[in-house]
């Protein structure tokens, strides 16, 4: 995952509504975020700790350092943040950082999406789509996929869109899953217009 670009998909999702930092972060001036976002960290700020966590993860405006990043994750989570879980489940799951662990990697990713965060909840549908770490379960797969797709995560809106193509774990039903690709087509998901172009050739190919 690189580019700021994806980075800025993150953001929101950990941080509040115009937090310090975030105006500076967006326009790229990470030498500006960093001096905002490190005094209300090392007070303790969960938003400012996961924040400072991407920055350090990615290398942005800083030495990558995946070390730092997992403890200023591990130190946004364990109050309650639901992206810095998120972050710390990617950590765990990879190796990056911290030995790899995925009993780890499960729980911290099941506590992101418990708390309602968009990217830890398509990463449980994800996972009870492949059966990894739990008990392969289409319909629970579906179920959280819609959770982030309802919050515009384009990813879950593309898996969603395939389990309505599909019917899998929940009714077969090309309307609805050419609904959903397309609402993550237009947030640039590539797999998704290529499945929604698919999709929609098959549907002319059966009305000659």
């Amino acid at each position: 995952m690189a580019g700021a670009a994806t980075i800025l998909l993150m953001i929101p999702a950990m941080a509040s509504d115009d937090p310090p930092g975030m105006k500076a972060f967006k326009a790229g001036d990470y030498a500006k975020a960093l001096k905002e976002w490190k005094p209300l960290a090392d007070k303790g700020d969960a938003n400012a700790q996961c924040n400072l966590g991407i920055m350090f993860e990615k290398g942005l405006g800083v030495d990558k350092d995946p070390g730092h990043a997992f403890q200023l994750f591990e130190a946004s989570a364990e109050q309650g943040n639901a992206q810095a879980e998120y972050q710390l489940a990617q950590m765990y799951a990879k190796g990056w950082g911290v030995p790899q662990n995925y009993s780890s990697a499960l729980l911290w990713t099941q506590k992101s999406a418990a708390a309602g965060d968009p990217d830890g909840e398509n990463r449980m549908g994800w996972l009870y789509d492949e059966g990894y770490g739990v008990q392969k379960d289409p319909k629970q797969a579906a179920h959280y996929y819609r959770l982030a797709a309802d919050k515009g995560n384009s990813d879950a809106q593309f898996s969603l869109g395939l389990a309505y193509e599909k019917g899998s774990g929940v009714r077969k039903d090309n309307a609805e899953a050419a609904k959903w690709l397309k609402l993550a087509a237009k947030q640039g998901n590539t797999k998704a217009q290529a499945e929604l172009d698919s999709l929609q050739q098959k549907d002319q190919l059966t009305k000659k």
